[in-house]
């Protein structure tokens, strides 16, 4: 009986400390689990903040990015409104030294139209008109009213909006602008020549590239003037060369500063001070590049020479 009780009790106390040990055990695993859980539960609030975070980031992107568009859309939108009226203003400053050409175009003529007037009733009275007379003043009156007609149709044209890229001879574009200027340089006695080594057709809209030449000559006139330069040429080559069709316009002007040949380009520079507007180059460049034409400048030996080079159509 007694060694029942001894067992019991060695059993007793086995079973209690294998279960104070079991007990502990699983204590620990329960304040690990609990540790793990608290973290767990951190770690899904911050995805979860993550998450809410990133939503809102997505959100704050998008609206930037539709913002970024509209404004893209509406600064491309002001640039072309800019453009059309800085083309508009370069228009309307080149019709007023146009419409100066015209003048001094039909002073001549007009001129001429009044001395045979005045002269047709001396004729008259002396006798000397007959059926040859009539034919010939008619015939030279002819002559002198068609050139002005010549003259206010290509001005009419000259300037009149055409989006239609052609095919049109260099030489003739030439030759239509200095119909225009030509009594008005013969007054300031510049000499232009034409270095025609082979013409070729150019590819883009005439009146677009008549506004270039013109504004080109008009700042080679001005620089004589301001200058005042007693020798005044100006020379103009046709040639093609390395695949391109080359224009050079070049002057004994005294050049450019170097200091600001790479700004001549650029909107509202002007060496011109207030008679300058600035956008005379700078549309001429614009004009140059939509008409896949490069426009560049550089000095030569007494003077400037901008050039105009369109790659050969294929």
């Amino acid at each position: 009986m007694r060694k029942d009780n001894l067992n019991k009790q060695y059993v007793g106390k086995f079973l209690k400390k294998d279960y104070d040990h079991f007990k502990d055990g699983l204590l620990d695993l329960l304040e690990d689990y609990k540790r793990k859980s608290e973290r767990l539960d951190k770690i899904i609030k911050q995805s979860d903040k993550m998450q809410l975070r990133l939503l809102e980031a997505n959100e704050e992107l998008d609206e930037y990015k539709n913002n970024l568009e509209k404004k893209v859309e509406e600064e491309i939108e002001k640039r072309e409104k800019n453009e059309k009226i800085l083309l508009e203003q370069s228009k309307f400053a080149a019709m007023g030294e146009m419409i100066d050409a015209i003048a001094h175009q039909w002073a001549q003529p007009l001129g001429i139209l009044n001395l045979k007037l005045s002269m047709l009733d001396l004729d008259f009275q002396s006798g000397q008109i007959d059926e040859k007379y009539i034919n010939d003043f008619q015939g030279k009156m002819t002559d002198v009213i068609e050139h002005m007609n010549t003259t206010l149709n290509e001005f009419r044209t000259f300037f009149r909006p055409n989006k239609e890229q052609s095919y049109f001879s260099a030489k003739q574009m030439i030759d239509k602008v200095l119909m225009f200027i030509k009594d008005e340089y013969i007054k300031y006695k510049i000499d232009i020549k034409i270095e025609k080594i082979n013409d070729f057709k150019i590819k883009g809209i005439e009146n677009e590239f008549k506004h270039i030449l013109l504004n080109i000559l008009n700042n080679s006139k001005d620089a004589f003037i301001f200058k005042d330069i007693k020798d005044r040429k100006i020379l103009i080559k046709i040639y093609q060369k390395d695949n391109f069709n080359i224009l050079e316009i070049s002057d004994n002007a005294g050049g450019i500063k170097e200091d600001i040949i790479d700004e001549i380009f650029k909107s509202n520079f002007t060496t011109k001070k207030e008679n300058g507007t600035g956008i005379g180059l700078y549309m001429s460049c614009q004009i140059a590049r939509k008409n896949n034409t490069l426009l560049s400048a550089a000095n030569i030996e007494n003077g400037a020479k901008f050039t105009l080079k369109q790659a050969l159509s294929n």
